[in-house]
């Protein structure tokens, strides 16, 4: 039965199970590797980077688990409203396909409609086709960059 959870601190070795084995299916042909010490430090420190300002999910089938997903407070508040980036939305390989991504996805938008933030925003890859295509089908639109991601091509923003 699969189950999504809010992080717990006795899930944190499960995630970094879970991340390094998303990061050698996706990034193995880059050179990629989890760094936990470097620019993956918000992995290996959830508590402080996503629970005290927004949230991070574990998407569990029985033990296993099999998705992840979470919602930053990027604290751009100005006239224009209060935004959060989506963040970590990784599914297994062999569980994708099957819906999991979009309840993710659908999580971290009632969140954000639920916390009174009126944009969502992400960062991807452009050979990330099945995640952008889930993005466009939920209302996302493409748009400037808005960080400083050097690994991201494509930038993404649903008003909500």
């Amino acid at each position: 039965m699969v189950k999504l959870k809010i992080y717990d601190k006795d899930m944190q070795q499960d995630i970094e199970n879970f991340i390094q084995i998303c990061f050698k299916e996706v990034y193995a042909n880059m050179g990629w590797g989890y760094d936990p010490a470097g620019r993956h430090s918000d992995i290996a420190n959830i508590c402080e980077a996503y629970m005290k300002n927004g949230c991070f999910w574990c998407l569990y089938d029985g033990t296993v688990l099999i998705g992840t997903v979470a919602a930053k407070n990027i604290c751009q508040v100005s006239a224009n409203g209060k935004h959060i980036e989506l963040k970590r939305m990784f599914v297994l390989k062999e569980y994708q396909g099957k819906g999991y991504g979009r309840l993710l996805l659908e999580t971290v938008i009632d969140y954000s409609r639920k916390n009174g933030f009126d944009k969502i925003l992400l960062d991807t890859r452009i050979d990330f086709h099945a995640a952008i295509k889930l993005y466009r089908k939920n209302g996302f639109v493409e748009v400037p960059a808005y960080n400083d991601n050097t690994n991201a091509d494509l930038f993404f923003e649903l008003k909500l």
